[in-house]
């Protein structure tokens, strides 16, 4: 039987409390999880938050909604930002940020991550990221930015990347070469506006890497978003086979054709 599986944020959420300044709240129906974050003015993720993790930068990677207030962001390399009331965002780990409005910022993260938030690791677990996992994060970056020389770097040179469906881009592509020649031609039929953005990683351990993420494009003024993943497989630091799925296949394939 069909079932409808419903939870209510503020009934049946669990409540984190930061050190000051705020608080977050999570709930989870089913295969969706949400948090509601709650920063007042003052608030500091290196000062409210970091005594909690014990990190030196937020580890979590955001995918979410402002939905009151504004905040600033600082990350890692020191790109700075601002999310203000009303924007979607897609923040990756690795930063610090403090609330710059007057009133409260309140936010909604639907990231996978963010039920790990605000929560202490006990230092005899190792990071949730194993070195594949690390890899294939450095690898969607190096795509999205057209980082050539890191993506010939994280592969053998006999990688082989399968794209399935029957579209113009179906096929086995072997060698270096190659896979960047694909990566090229996705590029060139969307005006350089093909992109893959990571969701969520998982790693077995043993080599073994399924990323998930949603790719956006644009081709002949109509925009695409769907979701899609990859198997990756590693000998060592090297890329060996990616395997490419989609969540709708024949409407990835019509898109470009």
């Amino acid at each position: 039987m069909t079932e409808c599986l419903t939870s209510n944020l503020d009934r049946d959420g669990e409540g984190r409390v930061f050190k000051d300044h705020g608080h977050a709240i999570l709930a989870d129906a089913g295969g969706v999880s949400i948090m509601r974050g709650v920063y007042e003015p003052g608030w500091k993720w290196s000062e409210d938050v970091a005594p909690l993790v014990g990190t030196s930068s937020c580890e979590i990677h955001h995918l979410g909604y402002m939905l009151k207030g504004s905040v600033h962001i600082v990350m890692d390399d020191g790109s700075e930002c601002d999310l203000t009331a009303g924007d979607v965002f897609d923040l990756p780990a690795g930063h610090d940020a403090w609330v710059t409005s007057d009133s409260a910022a309140e936010m909604i993260d639907i990231s996978p991550d963010s039920t790990r938030y605000a929560m202490s690791r006990p230092t005899t677990i190792a990071p949730p990221d194993n070195q594949a996992m690390q890899l294939v994060r450095r690898g969607y970056e190096a795509f999205n930015s057209g980082d050539v020389e890191t993506l010939i770097s994280l592969f053998s040179k006999d990688v082989v990347q399968h794209v399935p469906g029957e579209g113009p881009f179906a096929g086995t592509y072997k060698g270096v070469e190659a896979v960047l020649g694909y990566y090229g031609r996705l590029g060139e039929e969307t005006d350089g506006t093909f992109r893959a953005h990571l969701i969520d990683v998982h790693g077995d351990g043993l080599g073994h890497v399924c990323a998930v993420h949603q790719i956006s494009a644009v081709r002949n003024g109509v925009r695409r978003v769907s979701r899609g993943s990859i198997l990756f497989t590693f000998i060592g630091d090297k890329v060996t086979d990616l395997l490419q799925m989609a969540g709708d296949l024949p409407g990835d394939d019509a898109f470009l054709v």
